[in-house]
C-alpha cells in the first residue's frame, strides 16, 4: 500500500474514531480531549492499553454505528447520515468525502466499505500506532499517532 494511502487511511480512521467519541461531548472538546475519550470507551478492561482485541472492537462498534441499514456494508450516504448524528454537524468544507473515505480502504474497487475492509483497515491502524511493538497502543501511542496523521492528512 502506498504512503499517500497509508496515510488516507489512518485518516478515515482516525476522523470516525474522533467523530464518534466527541459525538459525547457535543463536539466541544478538543482533539486531545476526543482522543482521550476514544480511549477510554474502548479500554473496556481499564489496564491503561488498547489489546488488539479491544481496538478491534471498537472499531467494530464504529462500522456498526455507520451501516444504519445493518446490511453488512456502508456506503458514502451512510457514513454521511453516522457524521451527522454523532457529530452534530455536516461535513466541513475541505474535509474528504465518505466516497473519498470509503475509496481509501476498499479493497475489490466496488464504492462501498464492507466490515471486513474495515476491520482489516483498523488492524493496520492498530499496527501503526503501536510504535514500541509491544502489541498493545498506550493512550500516549493514541495520542501521538492521531496527531501525526491529523497532520499529515492536512498537509
Amino acid at each position: 500500500m502506498s504512503h499517500l494511502k497509508l496515510t488516507q487511511l489512518c485518516s478515515l480512521t482516525v476522523m470516525c474514531g474522533l467523530a464518534i467519541s466527541t459525538g459525547a461531548y457535543g463536539g466541544n472538546e478538543s482533539k486531545t480531549n476526543a482522543a482521550d475519550a476514544q480511549f477510554n470507551a474502548m479500554d473496556t478492561n481499564r489496564d491503561g492499553k488498547l489489546s488488539p482485541e479491544e481496538h478491534a472492537a471498537g472499531a467494530k462498534k464504529m462500522f456498526d454505528t455507520m451501516d444504519a441499514d445493518k446490511n453488512g456494508i456502508v456506503t458514502s450516504v451512510e457514513m454521511d447520515a453516522a457524521h451527522e448524528k454523532v457529530t452534530g454537524n455536516k461535513t466541513t468544507q475541505g474535509e474528504m468525502s465518505s466516497a473519498e473515505k470509503i475509496k481509501v480502504v476498499d479493497a475489490n474497487g466496488d464504492g462501498i466499505l464492507t466490515a471486513e475492509e474495515h476491520a482489516a483497515g483498523s488492524k493496520m491502524m492498530f499496527d501503526k500506532m503501536d510504535t514500541n511493538k509491544d502489541g498493545f497502543v498506550s493512550k500516549a501511542e493514541l495520542t501521538a499517532g492521531h496527531a501525526k496523521m491529523l497532520k499529515k492528512s492536512s498537509e
